[in-house]
């Protein structure tokens, strides 16, 4: 992957990627081959793959064996929307849920993954691996209770939404942290490592006597929510500069520039993302654009006669139109390493849904990011898209309906 070169003059972007989630509802390893193979035939260069949240573990980790034998499945899993899903401070797991009753787990072995990682250099795709800490550990605090304060035992989360749980950042926690990490680096050759970063609760930390004397240790109130948000920005440090000692960049939601982030890391805006951008170049890091247009787990366009997604989400034509510098000031646009799209799994259920949900939305961000200014015109492109269809279809991949 060209990571180090610089955006081309038409807008064109070296990373070009789109982030598979197989924790909510697990990916077989042969849907990912083919998402490889679909990635390398429409010029897309990087899967991110997200290998840990709160409702599964799906890295195996020789080190820390409940993981994979623990964590990697759920007893149940919520059906629907979850009940007051969005009401902030409400925990997902509430009373008003209703569960499916059935066991939904799954992992990849390292030696699987190392069998994709070749795979796809071979297709000329890069395996980016993501490790969300120190939030979304719900899973992981199911099979080690140690690695939250009180060792309270709990079961791999069911529902969706933010847990309140989150990985202890003292010592047991980083110890914990570097173990995964240092097996990530020893499966995966990517030059970026992604630590996730984001929607990580303060409170749990907040209560707790330790983390309360980190805080004060640092200079800050203990009793004010948002000094933790400090202690997180010192984890994230940590975790960037043990990935520096083996040679990988940091990778980061954009909640990691809340407490100030560490140099040599890569900021991925999307939460107010245009905010972000501008937040992260202006201070010198680099960016990866993946905004909420490029969520396709959204339905594309309005719910109406779509099945069961989180939302309404972009048409096919909003992602073609996509500036990748907005909200980047002109000065910095070399510091835009390219763009991403997002198929989180919680509405994806199974692999027939997730080629309907990404394609050909994916094709769309393909060639804005790969043609940039030089790319067709949506009239041209779309006249154009039945054949690339009809390729994708070769590979086994049945997408949304053209307009």
């Amino acid at each position: 992957m060209p990571a180090c070169l610089l955006p081309a003059d038409d807008g064109a972007v070296p990373y070009r990627g789109v982030m598979l989630d197989p924790c909510r509802h697990f990916v077989p390893l042969a849907e990912v081959r083919r998402m490889v193979e679909a990635l390398a035939l429409i010029k897309m260069n990087v899967l991110h793959l997200h290998l840990s949240d709160d409702q599964g573990w799906r890295f195996e980790s020789l080190k820390w064996p409940r993981l994979t034998t623990h964590a990697s499945s759920r007893s149940k899993t919520v059906v629907g929307r979850p009940g007051n899903y969005g009401r902030e401070g409400l925990h997902p797991e509430n009373y008003l849920n209703k569960y499916d009753g059935k066991e939904h787990g799954g992992f990849y072995t390292q030696a699987e993954l190392s069998e994709l990682v070749a795979f796809a250099k071979g297709k000329g795709v890069t395996i980016v691996p993501e490790i969300d800490m120190p939030g979304h550990m719900r899973a992981a605090r199911a099979a080690y209770p140690e690695l939250g304060y009180n060792g309270t035992p709990q079961e791999v989360g069911c529902s969706w939404g933010v847990y309140p749980e989150v990985l202890r950042a003292d010592e047991p926690g980083l110890k914990f942290a570097k173990d995964i990490l240092g097996e990530i680096c020893d499966v995966f050759d990517s030059p970026y490592v992604h630590i996730g970063g984001d929607e990580c609760p303060k409170e749990e930390w907040a209560s707790a006597p330790i983390a309360r004397k980190q805080v004060k240790d640092m200079g800050l109130d203990p009793d004010h929510l948002d000094s933790y948000h400090k202690l997180q920005a010192w984890f994230t440090a940590e975790m960037a500069a043990f990935l520096a000692s083996k040679g990988r960049k940091l990778l980061g939601w954009d909640e990691i520039l809340d407490g100030g982030a560490p140099e040599g890391v890569v900021v991925m805006a999307w939460r107010d993302w245009t905010h972000a951008a501008e937040r992260a170049t202006k201070a010198g890091i680099p960016i990866i654009q993946a905004p909420s247009l490029l969520y396709f787990d959204y339905a594309q366009g309005p719910e109406k006669d779509e099945p069961l997604s989180i939302g309404p989400g972009a048409t096919l034509e909003q992602v073609y139109a996509f500036d990748v510098y907005k909200g980047v000031p002109q000065e910095h646009r070399d510091l835009v390493l390219g763009t991403q799209a997002q198929l989180w799994s919680e509405y994806i259920p199974n692999p027939k849904h997730l080629w309907y949900m990404a394609f050909p939305r994916l094709i769309a961000l393909a060639d804005v990011a790969y043609f940039g200014k030089n790319r067709d015109s949506y009239e041209d492109f779309l006249k154009k898209l039945p054949a690339r269809v009809e390729e994708l279809k070769k590979l086994g991949i049945q997408g949304h309906p053209l307009p």
